[in-house]
């Protein structure tokens, strides 16, 4: 029982220490993935805790502390992850009848570049049909094999690249500018769009792309790039929407500020957590996809689609514009 005691105190302590982790606010990318996993960290926190609280033998003052740590672990772990269920307030409206003169059906994705399920993805999309489709990942043999899709969407903005890196995007609303930008890393792209949407005011498109914490890049550039953009983005007063997979999670530090810095709202708030990724492993899953958005839309509905061969979910979001034009 002794040994049994130690390895358990050992434990209890490792879990303790891997939901601090994310307070560090290190860039080192194996630190800064330990703020996906706060759902997990609950789960194990939680069991922990129990075990901890009935075990015979664990009374000393360290066991005590011990306990103490696992309960601020778990309220901080539900801190995180409440505001997105349904027991917290929406930040995006539901749309109203009145609401509902401009709807926007946005389809994005990650397809995983070296998936080879391109058919069902297509079929998928043809199926849902959206009005704008923005999707990351995609090489040239990705473009080939959407291709019939040009014909459907009348403008479009083609990126295929190597290397995870490539943007492909569809519109059924005019493109009026483009932008192909790369903000801190010369190969990895962003794109701006302004699109006629019927509205008073040109809708700005931002898709993005920064790359995940890993060793050979420095999760300070994706921390700059979503600041930039969110710098930006709050100097603007039409429309906007944010998307992409951003290889970030929504209560992160990186995220919430940008939200703060943008003012823009993030519809799964007090809807779900809508978890896109990792779609081949149930339980290693969080939201990394994400469509942020300014207030002039409200929603419609919401929901996380098939993966088919990705290792990310697509999300469609069905928004209603206010103040179309007249």
């Amino acid at each position: 029982m002794v040994i049994w005691d130690v390895i358990w105190r050992i434990w209890a302590v490792a879990v303790l220490l891997g939901t601090a982790i994310p307070f560090l606010r290190e860039q080192v990318w194996w630190l800064r993935a330990w703020t996906y996993a706060r759902l997990q960290m609950l789960v194990l926190l939680s069991g922990t805790a129990i075990v901890h609280a009935f075990h015979p033998g664990l009374d000393t003052l360290f066991d005590q502390l011990i306990f103490v740590g696992l309960i601020i672990g778990i309220l901080s772990c539900l801190r995180d992850i409440v505001p997105f269920t349904k027991l917290w307030w929406t930040q995006t409206p539901e749309a109203k009848l009145s609401d509902t003169n401009t709807s926007i059906r946005l389809m994005v994705g990650n397809v995983l570049m070296e998936n080879s399920e391109q058919e069902a993805y297509l079929s998928q999309i043809k199926d849902i049909s959206p009005d704008i489709l923005f999707l990351v990942e995609t090489d040239a043999a990705w473009r080939s094999a959407l291709s019939e899709l040009e014909a459907e969407y009348p403008h479009t903005y083609m990126l295929p690249l190597p290397d995870f890196n490539g943007m492909l995007f569809y519109s059924r609303y005019p493109i009026l500018n483009v932008q192909e930008r790369y903000f801190i890393q010369d190969h990895i792209p962003s794109l701006t769009i302004d699109l006629d949407v019927g509205h008073s005011q040109a809708l700005r498109f931002y898709g993005v792309h920064p790359r995940p914490p890993r060793p050979e890049d420095d999760t300070s550039d994706l921390d700059a790039e979503l600041n930039l953009v969110a710098n930006e983005v709050g100097h603007l007063a039409g429309p906007v929407i944010v998307t992409g997979d951003l290889n970030d999670v929504g209560w992160s530090s990186t995220t919430k500020k940008f939200l703060r810095m943008s003012g823009l709202l993030d519809p799964r708030h007090g809807r779900g957590l809508f978890n896109s990724y990792n779609a081949k492993n149930p339980i290693v899953r969080w939201p990394l996809d994400h469509v942020f958005h300014s207030k002039h839309f409200s929603l419609i509905d919401m929901k996380r689609l098939k993966a088919c061969g990705s290792d990310h979910f697509p999300l469609l979001i069905n928004f209603a514009l206010n103040d179309p034009k007249p």
